[in-house]
């Protein structure tokens, strides 16, 4: 039977660091059907999504990671996915794209999220970087995100919260449809 995982790693970026972690699923006979890497504070972050067969498929995925573990100084985590039993109601697939720009400060992500959050509205794919200002101020904070707006959210009423919280937090907030 088909069984599905997620492995999470971080550690310090090594050259060769995905390259050893794939070598280890591969021997493990999975598949790699979704994953991201980023490079965070000079520190490698990576999540993937498997997927493999065996009854002893977890065993062998926990020794992996423990011989990753020992090679690198990598820290995992494993997570058995539990096959889904219903379809989802909405897609998983966005439907728009929400992107902040502005001075850096403690709180954005925060009162994004939840304004997001409060509507029932799916962040699908986040990303934020922080870039150095060239005139001496805080540096600029970036945030994309990738989200799925239910077909019955009032999305005037959206559109006039995101602008609200645009002036109140004094940073540049776009939404844009995606095809």
């Amino acid at each position: 039977m088909k069984q599905q995982f997620i492995i999470s790693a971080v550690g310090p970026n090594i050259t060769g660091v995905v390259a050893r972690i794939s070598e280890e699923i591969h021997a493990c006979r999975c598949n790699v059907e979704d994953s991201g890497m980023k490079v965070m504070g000079g520190h490698f972050a990576l999540m993937i999504q498997l997927t493999g067969e065996g009854e002893n498929l977890k065993n062998e995925l926990e020794k992996a990671c423990e011989r990753l573990r020992e090679k690198g100084d990598l820290s995992f985590a494993l997570f058995q996915l539990e096959p889904a039993t219903e379809t989802p109601a909405e897609p998983s697939k966005p439907n728009y794209e929400l992107r902040v720009k502005g001075s850096d400060r403690i709180g954005i992500l925060y009162r994004t999220s939840q304004l997001l959050a409060s509507r029932e509205i799916n962040i699908l794919d986040l990303q934020t970087s922080l870039a150095p200002s060239t005139d001496g101020n805080p540096p600029i904070f970036t945030m994309k995100t990738r989200i799925f707006v239910p077909h019955n959210i009032d999305q005037e009423k959206l559109r006039r919260d995101i602008e609200s919280l645009a002036e109140d937090v004094d940073d540049v907030i776009s939404l844009t449809r995606l095809q």
